[in-house]
């Protein structure tokens, strides 16, 4: 019995127990990696908190910094606040900016020595000096300021007012904002402070996704925090937040399966062994190799498309089986090929492994991931619960790039667009599900990225309707079936036309009118922007040479700006027509100077070079950057009619308006109201300055030859002394 127990014994000694210990030290140091892991998760979520902390008060001060560029470094400010200070100039530009304390409640005038010149408080005379309302750290400030004056980067810190509240300050000379003032000898400072209270917290707190983010007084004995300085390295106050425990959670929620799979591994180990384990276990390697690259994708190991169309088609049938739903989230990344583009492809692929690792973490336990193609990624959700939470599942993915992705040393920001089709209570293919996903995420695309689209059965009605509708503008340009008319624009002191605004309408055989709004982008979308836009320019220039001196303003869709060559373009229309290009006058949105502002100033240079102006369209209904005004060299400001609305009623809408037209006239343009309804609503417009008035209060869209008699007529009707209200 010993002798035949030898080889077993042998077998056990040399091979089995090894294996054992193996296995055994395997397991244990598996479950520490993993528990370290978890903890590795929950130190780096603290860390990543702590930088957003530290970036939304840094971001805070920079926005204070930003507006304290805006009211110090100013050609005006510099003549008005100098020597003997202009009252009136200091209530309209810095006093009543206090009142509402949107960007500040506090502002200074300060000596180059640190005396107050004047100062106000959520539009009263402030109660005490600003030496006297932050105390001494103020003179760090100050000193910084007056020894490295630079425009638009004023010296910002925290310090502590009068009250204890902890505050954001910015203190800078004030600055002229060209070359026609010299810098003072002696400068004065302009300080302006905003509290960090409760609200503004909390705004950080939503701006970076921060849970629970609060400002507390005293050291916290427990949990991570920043600390809150100020200049001279005094703890102010400490930003505290709800502490992250993912890494933890998520050990416990793989740890019973990480524990029954050990468990399995480790007896089939020990039956392999009596049965050839190597031999074994070398070809159940060769075919797990086959099986997965068959199956994923060789880039970030993610199930490929041909694994996506097998498991879709499983779930769409265990659906028309048990009526289980089945939800396909499928995304695409919004500035891949810009990255492609510049990095090159080795740094696209590592942004692809980077993205496809932190999708397989937001999706583990959730769904099957897979890489569709190229920057395209899809999840299948076959569970009721997760289906339930597909849009939630959704907005996860897009916060995944909140942060730069990390791709080999270099920050790059992408974003994504998610498109969710559910199939529930229907029964289709498991393709024509893929394309609705796919429908849906480029309609995401179409809203602006960054966000999730749900599809529905109207997206395809209105894809075929904006198709149908392409068609038949094609055809009516073929068949010369747009109009182009004017509405006069009018002279605010004589009330004579001054100008006119060509405006394309288009009267579909079926539909009736169809708005520009409609088919404008219709044209983008399919091409023809160009062809509309040569029509528009080339009728219009035609027509208006009969109207002696009178303007000719024109719409330029961005889509037109974009075109490299559109000033070659515009200077041919012109010159074919034989229409003087000084009175010729482009109107253009905000939308190309947001997104090309480098761009858009090169072709706003270009087209002033042959002699066109140019009007900035629409002002009061996108950013309204007072950047924007001084960046580009524009001729003249139309406002909205939203900023017109409400002016003969509503004290506030007046004041609004009030200060836009201030604004433009401040910057030295042209300013034309848009819209105005009523003679009372164009008395209120006059008497806060305007150039120019357009709206059906005095005239609306005509025809060429109505337009042509109307100006004859209007050039022959006797001034008339407008109303002031």
């Amino acid at each position: 019995m010993t002798i035949s127990n030898r080889p077993m014994t042998r077998f056990a000694l040399r091979v089995a127990l090894p294996v054992l210990i193996v296995v055994v030290i395997a397991v244990v140091a598996g479950f520490l990696i993993v528990r370290d892991m978890a903890d590795q998760v929950d130190r780096a979520e603290t860390t990543s908190i702590e930088r957003a902390v530290r970036a939304a008060v840094n971001s805070n001060l920079t926005r204070l910094r930003e507006t304290h560029g805006d009211y110090a470094v100013w050609d005006e400010a510099v003549q008005k606040l100098y020597g003997a200070v202009d009252q009136t100039f200091v209530d309209g530009s810095y006093r009543d900016s206090t009142r509402l304390g949107v960007l500040f409640d506090r502002v200074y005038l300060l000596e180059n020595d640190g005396r107050t010149v004047f100062g106000y408080q959520r539009g009263q005379p402030a109660m005490r000096s600003a030496a006297e309302e932050f105390g001494p750290r103020l003179d760090v400030l100050v000193r910084s300021a007056l020894a490295d004056p630079k425009p638009f980067d004023g010296q910002a810190g925290l310090l502590l007012d009068s009250t204890g509240q902890i505050t954001a300050v910015v203190v800078g000379t004030v600055e002229p904002s060209t070359e026609a003032l010299e810098r003072p000898l002696q400068p004065r400072l302009l300080v302006i402070a905003r509290p960090i209270d409760a609200a503004a917290v909390r705004r950080m707190g939503s701006e970076f996704v921060i849970d629970d983010l609060r400002l507390v007084r005293n050291p916290p004995t427990a949990g991570a925090s920043v600390e809150l300085t100020d200049p001279g390295g005094q703890a102010l106050g400490w930003m505290t937040w709800r502490p992250s425990s993912q890494g933890l959670e998520a050990f416990r929620r793989v740890a019973p399966t990480a524990y029954l799979t050990m468990g399995l591994i480790c007896l089939t180990m020990l039956f392999l062994l009596g049965i050839g384990y190597s031999n074994f276990v070398a070809l159940r390697e060769r075919e797990q190799e086959a099986r997965r690259s068959a199956n994923h994708d060789g880039l970030t190991g993610l199930p490929n498309r041909a694994a996506l169309g097998r498991r879709l088609a499983e779930a769409v049938e265990m659906h028309d089986e048990t009526g289980a739903p089945v939800a396909l989230v499928y995304l695409d990344l919004d500035g891949f090929k810009e990255v492609n583009d510049a990095n090159g492809h080795e740094a696209g692929d590592v942004l692809l492994r980077r993205v496809a690792h932190g999708f397989a973490t937001i999706c583990d336990g959730v769904g099957f991931l897979a890489r569709v193609g190229g920057d395209e990624f899809a999840v299948i959700l076959d569970r009721r619960d997760t289906v339930d939470r597909a849009e939630a599942i959704g907005e996860q993915l897009i916060r995944f790039f909140d942060e730069p992705v990390d791709v080999d040393g270099r920050l790059v920001t992408v974003g994504t667009s998610v498109g969710i089709a559910v199939l529930q209570n229907e029964t289709i293919r498991a393709r024509e599900l893929l394309r609705r996903a796919d429908v849906a995420m480029y309609l995401a695309k179409e809203f602006g990225r960054n966000r999730v689209a749900l599809y529905d059965p109207s997206i395809d009605a209105a894809r075929a309707e904006r198709a149908r509708l392409a068609e038949d503008l094609r055809e009516a340009l073929r068949l010369d079936q747009l109009v182009v008319v004017y509405q006069p624009i009018f002279d605010a002191a004589s009330m004579r036309p001054s100008g006119v605004e060509a405006l394309v309408r288009w009267l579909h055989p079926v539909h009736g009118l169809v708005p520009p709004d409609v088919f404008v982008p219709i044209a983008e979308e399919s091409g023809l922007i160009e062809q509309v836009g040569g029509l528009v320019v080339r009728t219009a220039c035609r027509d208006a040479l009969a109207w002696g001196d009178i303007r000719l303003s024109v719409n330029v869709s961005p889509a037109q700006l974009r075109n490299p060559a559109f000033d070659i373009v515009l200077s041919r229309l012109i010159a074919e027509a034989g229409f003087p290009a000084e009175r010729f006058e482009i109107e253009m949105t905000e939308t190309h100077l947001v997104s090309h502002p480098e761009r858009a100033q090169a072709i706003i240079a270009r087209l002033r070079g042959i002699g066109v102006t140019i009007a900035l369209d629409d002002f009061g209904t996108g950013y309204s950057s007072i950047a924007y005004l001084r960046r580009f060299t524009f001729d003249k400001l139309k406002l909205d009619r939203s900023l017109v609305v409400g002016i003969t009623s509503d004290l506030s809408a007046r004041r609004l308006c009030e200060a836009t037209v201030a604004l433009g006239r401040a910057l030295d343009l042209q300013v034309t109201a848009e819209g105005v309804e009523t003679e009372f609503e164009a008395a209120v417009l006059r008497k806060a300055g305007c150039d120019q008035l357009q709206g059906y209060a005095f005239a609306r869209p005509m025809t060429a030859d109505a337009v042509g008699d109307y100006l004859r007529a209007a050039a022959l009707r006797p001034l008339a002394a407008p109303s002031t209200g």
